[in-house]
């Protein structure tokens, strides 16, 4: 258990007992901790989203689209958070465990992406199965209206 924020101190604050005056402590600054990776702000709308929401549960103002989750101080508690938020926020039926397998944004925001591709791609299928079955329906019809009126006229 890695603290995800560090705040530098002259001197500690002490009670007049001599212990560690807790109240007294500031607040960590909500800056992005120092990563192995750099920087690079998110572009896309799904990249912003993302980023808001992650900004709001590890409270933080900034952070990167090559961010890990779990280097910036998330843990698997957070990431349920996060996920629900996710699930609300892009209607999406995302499994948890995906949340784990793409812990940047940049990754996530690919699958959403893909994800989404996949749907509307499947909608359209559907939509063209549905049409294709409408119109053999009504070829049939068709068909059998042909063979009544053959079969009337050779009478």
């Amino acid at each position: 258990m890695i603290p995800s924020a560090w705040v530098k101190l002259d001197a500690v604050p002490l009670t007049p007992n001599g212990k560690i005056d807790r109240r007294a402590l500031p607040e960590p600054t909500q800056v992005r901790p120092e990563l192995e990776t750099t920087y690079i702000m998110p572009k896309t709308e799904i990249e912003k989203t993302i980023a808001q929401i992650w900004q709001k549960a590890l409270n933080l103002e900034n952070i990167g689209i090559n961010d890990n989750f779990f280097d910036l101080g998330g843990h698997s508690l957070l990431m349920v958070r996060v996920h629900s938020q996710l699930r609300t926020v892009f209607s999406s039926d995302i499994p948890l465990v995906e949340m784990f397998r793409y812990p940047t944004i940049h990754a996530l925001a690919d699958y959403f992406s893909h994800s989404r591709l996949e749907s509307s791609s499947n909608h359209q299928l559907e939509a063209r199965t549905e049409q294709l079955t409408v119109g053999k329906k009504r070829l049939s019809q068709l068909r059998k209206r042909k063979a009544l009126t053959d079969k009337n006229e050779s009478q």
